[in-house]
Order: C-alpha cells, then structure tokens, then sequence
C-alpha cells in the first residue's frame, strides 16, 4: 500500500502539553510520573486497572439473543512474547486512566492474521489527518503507520479531537494542590521547626544551663523508649504544652477533601480511597460494588470491546464478562432468574446467555436451571 504524505499535525501527546504548561497553580509541576506519585492518583488508577485486567475476556459471536462463545484468537491467551493477558490489559488500561489514549501496534503474519498486540507508551504517538482527510496516520518516532496497525482506544474526548482527553491534564490543578499538601506534610515532619511545648524557667540561667536542662530533657524524654516517663524539672522550671494550631488541623482536612476530588475525577466511590466515608447510596457492599462496576469499569469496558473487535473475524466481538465481579451472592442472582422465566419474560436461553453459557438444545423452553 503507497503511503500518503501526512497533513500538519491535529494533535500531540496530551502529556507532553502537560509538562509544557509549567507549574500549577500551587506551583508544583505535574507529570505522569508525578501525579502517579500521588498516593490518590495511584490508588484510583490501580484500582481500575487491576478490576479491569483481571475480568474473564473471550471472543463471542452473537446469534439471536444469544452469545456464543467464538474460537479464541491467539492473542487473547498470549497477546505478545512479554506479557501476560493480566499485565497486557492493565497496561491499556493505566494508559487509558493517564493519557486519556491507547495505542496498541499491530503485529500480523504473511497471511494477515494478527499475531500479536504491544502496547506502545501514549506519550511517544502522534496522531494525523492524512492530507485528504479521509483518514488517520500514527507518527512513533520515525515510523508511519496506518489505522489496520494501530487499535486506538480514546477515553471522554472533544467532537474535533483526535485523541481523548488526559485526566491527568484536565485535572492538573488538583493533583498539584495534592502534591503540594502531601509535600508540605512531608517538610513539616522533616524540617519544621513546631514545639510540643516549652520549659519556663523563673529566673535567668546562663547559656550553660540551658543547654544543660535541654540535653537533660531530650535524654530522659525523647523517643518512644522514653516516652510516658516522669519528668522532674528543678529551680523552679515548669512545662507549658502547646496545643495543635488549627492551622495545622485544617491540613488534615485539606488531604481528605484533595483525596476526595480526585476519587470524584477517576469516578471511583470515595469510600474505596477512604474508609471513613459514609456512602449515602445503597443499603450495603454489594450495590456500591455493583455501582462500581456499571459506572466506574463499564464505560471503559465498552470502549475496549468496540475497539478490539476490529481486529477479530466478521460476526465476532470481544466481551469482557462483567458478571464475575457483580455476581456477590449467586443465590439471589438464581432466584432473579428464576421469577424471571416464571413470570414470562425471560428464557432459559437468555438466562444462560447472561451466564455465557451456550443454548440448551431444543431451545430450552420449559427447563428449569441448571
């Protein structure tokens, strides 16, 4: 195929702008790597990626009502040489929760059949028009490629972009005011300079005898060997304690309120970061998980499927079995399907459809489950 000279750039690296914007507002620059330093943002991406990476994928076909599980091609079980299916979806996954895109490279043999899938850093891949519009290229470096060798899976993006948009960008300020609070925590306890407390002293000691009260009391006191010990203190000195400021207070709060908004960025529930929330949805873990899944990982999910089954034989689609990390109590989930068929308005069929399960023979109308 004759390559097409490329029109100018539509977009870059969302990253790459993002390091180019200098500091936040809080004026802490924000990376990738930073922001991934962040113990929020690390969670949140983890968390997804991990939920993500570890749910059963097939390749299904779909007749009627039904899906029918499909051969698997060989990339579902080995997608390359260097990684596992765990370790190859998490990556799509972190790559979509960063830079808002995945790119996976296409690997196919003399025949065309896809032998392998490599994801490639979102950071490296310019994404452009050809000249006549009509189609996409991918800049990696001093290689061109063209849509067939190239799975790009966008997350939320604008009407005239070519890529999704970063969470990370759009949610710069935020993560830097976290930087910026997490390393003013970390300096406090490093170099601050706040005292527990104070010893008063009646008269006027010298140097000497300062110094000498002060060696005595960190001797006798500090550390946590030393700590509930009884104190003595002679000539009239006397300890005053010295409370937390309420400046210092409000930094605690300012954490969990900068923890909070991130939660609320990467749409993951607040009590998953912090176990003190309350939710004020559902009456226990099983719905917040299930709300989890349908509005945290689906979204995702669909975006994934709709963009792999590119690459599988016509009538094949990928499907990502959701039901195994919504399927808590299987006896309730039985006895749902049950009053379904009682009532009429769901088959046999279409209960072992939701259960990826094939069709009985006959039909399955009349059966009772299995």
């Amino acid at each position: 195929m004759r390559e097409r000279r490329a029109a100018p750039a539509a977009t870059s690296g969302a990253l790459a702008a993002l390091a180019n914007q200098g500091p936040t507002w809080a004026g802490v620059p924000v990376s990738q790597d930073s922001a991934l330093s962040l113990s929020a943002v690390y969670t949140c991406v983890s968390l997804i990626a991990d939920a993500v990476a570890a749910l059963p994928v097939d390749a299904v076909r779909t007749i009627g009502e039904t899906r029918k599980p499909a051969p698997g091609p060989v990339w579902l079980s080995k997608p390359n040489p260097f990684d596992t299916p765990f370790d190859f979806w998490q990556k799509v996954m972190t790559s979509l929760l960063t830079d808002g895109n995945c790119f996976v490279r296409v690997y196919r043999n003399g025949g065309g059949k896809v032998v392998a899938l490599v994801p490639l850093d979102p950071r490296t891949v310019r994404v452009e028009l050809t000249e006549d519009g009509s189609g996409v290229l991918y800049k990696v470096a001093d290689v061109t490629l063209f849509d067939r060798d190239v799975i790009h899976v966008k997350g939320f993006a604008q009407a005239n972009s070519l890529r999704g948009l970063s969470p990370l960008e759009n949610a710069r300020q935020t993560i830097g005011a976290g930087l910026a609070t997490e390393e003013f925590g970390a300096r406090f306890f490093s170099q601050g300079t706040t005292l527990s407390g104070v010893v008063e002293h009646p008269g006027k000691p010298t140097p000497g005898e300062t110094a000498i009260l002060g060696r005595m009391l960190k001797k006798s006191h500090a550390g946590i060997k030393n700590s509930h010990a009884v104190g003595i203190l002679t000539g009239g000195a006397t300890w005053k304690q010295i409370s937390v400021t309420p400046e210092q207070a409000q930094f605690l709060e300012t954490q969990r309120f900068n923890r909070l908004a991130i939660a609320g960025i990467f749409r993951v529930p607040a009590y998953m970061l912090d176990p003190t929330v309350a939710s004020s949805w559902g009456s226990g873990v099983e719905e917040q998980h299930n709300w989890f899944v349908a509005q945290t990982l689906m979204p995702w999910l669909v975006r994934i499927e709709q963009a792999f089954s590119a690459i599988l034989p016509a009538g094949q689609s990928l499907h990502f079995n959701a039901n195994a990390r919504m399927r808590v109590k299987t006896s309730e989930r039985y006895e749902a399907y049950r009053v379904g068929i009682e009532a009429g308005f769901l088959s046999v069929d279409e209960v072992r459809a939701l259960e990826d399960r094939e069709p009985l023979a006959g039909g399955g109308e009349g059966e009772v489950l299995p």
